[in-house]
């Protein structure tokens, strides 16, 4: 056989490609996305090192059987699988080039899977490597990998040889290397990494840094050759570099016309004076030996724009900034302060938008106007690779990228090289993901020597050896007295239940103290909690339910639309906003209830009709859970919340008075009663029921603050206490250890099981409530009915900003047992309600009705 042998077969009036020159390509753009100085933890050139893996990757397509199934002349069997032939001669070459066998074994495993997810890699060895007896039905992989390699030696004999020699440098030979897999020994060799018996042998088993090359060959690897495979230019993978200057000039236009000295004024000159701090604290950073720093400042100061303006100086040339954030309900108002400063659609080589709800897409310069549905997924890929100059993400897209990941989850890594990373309010993150945080730190900034920003407020004792880049975080605090905490007799008697108050008396209580016109939010800890105040709030005064007037709206909408496109309604919250306003009598109070029961759009809605009336001194009420704890900008005047860890407290307390409103705002902290029908209060249900209890060191904190005088100062909280607090769990040492031992262990199986947001079962449920809506639930059935998968995940996605999704514990649970009698869209795991005003399992101001009240129902 003379032909050279193919890749890829011919697609779209392109000839078929060549191997060699597959190979040729995957190997320049590996060299391309890693940069030059990266090395392994051996001290090795990581890119020679991924020029190899990248060359030898596919080589196992070179079988007679591989190319039958690429020009579809047969079908694919273990016989066309490829990665494992490659996987061997990858390791031979790096063995033969002198390598540490390290290095060599993780390159193998890279290869190996480079089509799937990382394995816990001793067992996957184990399994593909200890080979006994050729006949043993066990060993099938290593049988397959010996007849691959007879079938390359009979039939591309003369490809191969020149192939291995160029590879090696002429160091090694395919003759000696087809020897040592039929002989078996190249199998044994590298079983003897984890052979409990090989005493005195050259394979060391791996170390502690073993994952970490790992996860840096293979996310290259499939990387490049996922873009090569799809034909991405190289230019297409570059980033725009975002403009200091422009952010900076957007800063200076900040601000309105004020009255001279006041407190407007005070507050824009605070924000400005701690700007120049924190670029005046980059300047000393950088000429430190560390690479994570804090930014610590009080809510309000404008710390997005500060971070991002710090994450632009630290920003090498070439590099990327990535912009983390705990929750998806806040990270619109991030984005569309992004678009708006650098004039981005979030869709370009200057700024990507990826978390689940998002349409995450990178469109080509220069692209058709007119976009296939092939242009659609390769714009995808781009943008979850995060090639863009600056991505906003969430948490659990950057952490489970570097825990664990899936095959696609892993592109993105490569970004992550020389890149500043901004982590918004980091304590959020889960205490028993505390250490691995730490791990992956590590690794983020010795390996791929990237530099972290820890911004927050309440800045948690999570990470060591950092550099604060505000001079004096103390000046703002004692400037910022914005507040006064009024703790109630129920916060202060910890662990005793029947000191705790009743939704009922605490919709009194709210009714009773708020004035007039002003602004109030409650939140509360879950959702079913969330749901029993905003009831016994509606039992005890006239309201204007905002939410009732959202569906009003949605309703003009869609008769003035008509069902001409088949899209979700666009909320026109300008006239959701006037209409509750007409609808106000004098006495009433609008009336908002928040929680992840509502969908993504209707959320949204309200969220900014919500900010909109509180800037029209609307009287209004909000009830919600923690969604609105962190990064959204709305300013109450009075603020009640339910007794959390005292983070979420301050956090809480973030948003109330926020600009100085009023001389001075009130922030409550009690202890809500369990909701009829369950036996533990929500905050026992959220924050004692794993690992460290939190509760239990909020109270500790209050006592040493004095708390029991029932008023505290702002100052006193949001330092001493927090301080205390983190002092507090620091000593309990937060963090699973095992987890760590897993990174440690390369065991990404097991890392791939974690999530930051605790994985359960779920079911997602559409929720029409347009004739738009409906229209577009009948299109994705119709694709299911004609098997257009791909057009049916395009239509899901537009979806996404009206479905709900409800955890199911149990099966024997009231979500369980409802959703079930929901409509099933086809044979989908989705449920579809498409006329939601006529069911019972539906409330306009509450959202998604499936309550059987109880821990579930907490949002995280």
């Amino acid at each position: 056989m003379t032909d050279a042998p193919l890749s890829h077969p011919p697609a779209g009036g392109d000839k078929a490609t060549p191997l060699r020159e597959h190979l040729d390509a995957v190997t320049r753009r590996a060299r391309a996305v890693i940069p030059s100085d990266a090395t392994t933890t051996n001290g090795e050139p990581l890119t020679e090192v991924a020029a190899v893996v990248a060359q030898c990757h596919d080589i196992g397509k070179a079988t007679t059987w591989f190319q039958a199934y690429v020009l579809d002349e047969a079908e694919s069997s273990e016989r066309t699988n490829h990665s494992l032939f490659g996987a061997y001669l990858g390791y031979y070459v790096l063995d033969r080039l002198g390598y540490e066998s390290e290095d060599c074994l993780a390159a193998f495993v890279a290869i190996a899977k480079h089509h799937g997810r990382l394995p816990n890699v001793e067992e996957y060895v184990d399994g593909v490597s200890r080979f006994e007896n050729e006949g043993e039905a066990n060993n099938e992989r290593q049988r397959v990998v010996i007849q691959q390699v007879r079938n390359v030696d009979t039939h591309r004999r003369p490809f191969a040889q020149a192939f291995v020699s160029d590879v090696t440098g002429g160091a090694g030979s395919w003759d000696e290397f087809a020897s040592k897999i039929t002989d078996e020994s190249l199998f044994g060799t590298i079983y003897e990494h984890f052979d409990p018996f090989s005493f005195g042998g050259d394979r060391s088993s791996p170390s502690e840094a073993f994952y970490q090359d790992l996860l840096q060959l293979w996310s290259g690897l499939v990387l490049a050759d996922k873009t090569t495979a799809a034909g991405i230019d190289g230019e297409n993978l570059a980033a725009s570099e975002p403009e200091p200057k422009v952010l900076s000039a957007y800063i200076d236009g900040l601000g309105g016309a004020s009255a001279e000295d006041s407190r407007t004024e005070a507050l824009d000159r605070f924000r400005d004076e701690a700007r120049e701090s924190v670029l005046s604290g980059v300047e000393a950073f950088r000429d430190s030996e560390n690479s994570i720093a804090t930014l610590t400042l009080p809510t309000g100061m404008g710390k997005t724009l500060t971070g991002l303006n710090a994450a632009l100086a630290l920003r090498g040339e070439g590099s990327r900034v990535v912009y983390a954030l705990p929750f998806t309900s806040v990270i619109d108002q991030v984005s569309d302060e992004l678009t708006t400063v650098f004039d981005s659609d979030g869709r370009d080589d200057l700024l990507t938008i990826h978390h689940h709800l998002a349409e995450t897409v990178t469109e080509f310069e220069g692209g058709p106007d007119e976009k296939t549905d092939e242009d659609a997924r390769l714009a995808q890929m781009v943008a979850e690779s995060w090639r863009s100059g600056m991505t906003l993400t969430t948490f659990v897209q950057l952490f489970e990228s570097l825990v664990g990941p899936g095959n696609t989850q892993s592109m993105k890594l490569p970004a992550l090289y020389d890149s500043v990373i901004v982590l918004d309010e980091p304590q959020a993150l889960p205490m028993k993901w505390w250490k691995l945080v730490r791990r992956i730190a590590t690794i983020l900034t010795e390996e791929y020597d990237a530099t972290i920003i820890a911004m927050t407020a309440t800045q948690p004792a999570l990470f060591e050896d950092t550099v604060e880049l505000v001079d004096d975080v103390d000046r703002y605090f004692d400037c910022f007295e914005r507040v006064e905490y009024d703790v109630h007799d129920s916060a202060l008697a910890f662990d005793d239940t029947d000191a705790t108050l009743s939704h009922e008396n605490a919709g009194t209580t709210i009714l009773d103290e708020i004035g007039e016109a002003d602004s109030t939010l409650a939140i509360c800890n879950t959702i079913d909690s969330a749901a029993a105040l905003t009831d016994a709030i509606e039992k005890q005064v006239a309201v204007v339910d905002v939410g009732g007037h959202l569906t009003e709206t949605l309703e003009d909408e869609s008769d003035a639309e008509g069902l001409d496109e088949v899209t979700a309604a666009e909320i026109d919250v300008d006239a959701l906003v006037d209409r509750v306003v007409s609808a106000l009598d004098h006495g009433e109070r609008a009336l908002v209830h928040l929680s992840t029961r509502l969908r993504p759009s209707d959320r949204s809605a309200l969220i900014e009709a919500t900010k909109r009336l509180t800037e029209r001194d609307v009287p209004l009420v909000t009830v919600s859970t923690q969604l609105v704890e962190a990064g959204v900008d709305i300013s109450f005047d009075r603020v009640y919340r339910d007794i959390a860890p005292i983070d979420s407290v301050v956090q809480a307390a973030g948003r109330c008075n926020r600009s100085f409103e009023r001389d001075c705002g009130t922030v409550t902290l009690w202890w809500l009663a369990a909701p009829e029908g369950t036996t533990t209060t929500p905050s026992q249900a959220v924050y004692d029921s794993r690992g460290v209890s939190t509760l239990s060191l909020t109270s500790q904190t209050l006592d040493v603050i004095g708390a029991d005088d029932g008023v505290v100062a702002e100052r006193t909280m949001t330092r001493k206490a927090v301080k205390h607090y983190y002092g507090l769990v620091s000593e309990r040492n937060p963090g699973t250890p095992e987890y760590v031992d897993w990174v440690n262990e390369a065991n990404a199986t097991k890392l791939g099981t974690l999530s930051l947001i605790g994985k359960r079962d779920s079911v997602d449920v559409i929720v029409c409530r347009t004739g738009a809506e409906k229209a577009l639930v009948d299109e994705m059935e119709a694709a299911l009915n004609e098997f257009d998968y791909d057009t049916f995940d395009d239509l899901r996605d537009e979806a996404k900003d009206i479905t709900v999704s409800v955890p199911i514990y149990s099966q024997e649970s009231r979500e369980a047992e409802i959703v079930r009698k929901l409509e099933p869209l086809g044979d989908t795991n989705l449920r579809v309600l498409r006329h939601p005003r006529s069911t019972s399992h539906f409330d306009e101001t509450k959202g998604l009705a499936v309550d059987e009240p109880g821990v579930d129902d907490r949002f995280l």
